[in-house]
């Protein structure tokens, strides 16, 4: 009698309790699913932080909204099927909208008759399209920029409204600025990442390159460049947003978790530029306007920066070193790019 019934108990529990220990197991062996939400970020970069000239680019912003990793057109997931160098098994595909403005000034804004040799004022606003493929370690960004060069992208307004509310003498020059033209920038870029080795403190490192080419009235350009990274959850991303043209990566990334929350790394980073066409340097190319006839036909940027995320917020910061765009440009700009973006 003891016998069967120690034999009835532990069918019993072989019953009941069996099927939970084999869930229990089969949920520690299977992969846990990475969330990939939509991001929406704001970035702003000004010469301000790179000691307040207020020259040459003076101000950009520009907020944009990055859908979740698949939720994108039944049109772009047709194309991305039919891509060859895409594996769509293996790729995250998104698309951004976007509005940004940009601010263009001489050296000297406090004269109504700005020096000819210098940098014509110019304002450019857009709304832009983004698609993003990436996978692991690569990633395929294609951007169109469409809008307004001129006094209708409302570059005067801005800028003198702002100095208003600050307290700043207002520039005078602006009445010399680019004429309207309809805007148009087609950029593609790839970008490539490596793991490097591993340092002590759970650092990791990378570091990659990335190939790029702009088409349109207002920027005609190719780049290219390197990028390295040190620090925390590098896979959360490629890189902070920034106004292009940049070392960047598309505005996504990947929020923490409620068991490992934080991430961060350091970035440093060049790119190079040869340049066939810049609007706000070439002037309109439809109508006679100020320009200047000494541009410089390569051109590049010497960047580091910080980003850092909790949970489901990242904040970054990169510095920006531009060479002289101009013969008579008196010496290279500095500015920063302030971004904040947040998952949902």
């Amino acid at each position: 009698m003891k016998a069967r019934f120690l034999t009835g108990a532990a069918l019993v529990a072989a019953f009941f309790f069996g099927p939970c220990a084999a869930a229990e197991e089969a949920a520690e062996e299977a992969p846990v699913a990475v969330r990939k939400p939509a991001v929406i970020s704001v970035t702003t970069e000004n010469d301000f932080f790179g000691g307040g000239t207020d020259r040459n680019y003076s101000n950009g912003l520009r907020i944009e909204r990055v859908s979740a990793a698949d939720d994108v057109f039944p049109v772009l997931d047709w194309v991305a099927n039919r891509l060859p160098w895409l594996d769509v098994e293996r790729t995250d595909l998104r698309q951004g909208f976007g509005i940004s403005h940009a601010i263009f000034t001489p050296e000297n804004i406090h004269t109504p008759d700005p020096d000819p040799r210098d940098r014509p004022y110019a304002a450019w606003l857009a709304l832009s399209g983004t698609v993003i493929a990436s996978d692991a370690d690569t990633q395929d960004t294609l951007q169109v920029n469409l809008g307004i060069v001129g006094p209708s992208a409302g570059g005067e307004f801005v800028q003198n409204n702002w100095h208003k509310l600050i307290g700043v003498e207002q520039a005078e020059g602006w009445d010399h600025q680019l004429k309207d033209e309809p805007g148009l920038e087609i950029i593609a870029q790839r970008l490539q990442m490596f793991d490097g080795p591993g340092l002590p403190l759970g650092l990791k490192t990378d570091f990659g390159g990335h190939l790029g080419v702009a088409l349109g009235n207002v920027r005609t350009y190719a780049n290219m460049g390197l990028t390295a990274r040190i620090g925390w959850d590098l896979d959360s991303g490629f890189g902070p947003p920034r106004i292009r043209p940049a070392l960047a990566g598309a505005g996504d990334f990947i929020p923490g978790t409620r068991e490992d929350p934080w991430g961060g790394y350091a970035f440093v980073g060049i790119d190079g530029r040869a340049v066939a066409r810049d609007m706000f340097l070439d002037g309109n190319l439809w109508r006679d306007s100020a320009r200047v006839t000494d541009r410089r036909d390569f051109t590049g940027d010497l960047q580091a920066g910080l980003a850092v995320h909790y949970r489901n917020v990242q904040v970054a910061f990169t510095f920006v070193h531009r060479t002289e765009q101009f013969k008579y440009q008196d010496g290279p700009q500095r500015f920063g790019a302030l971004s904040l973006s947040i998952a949902r």
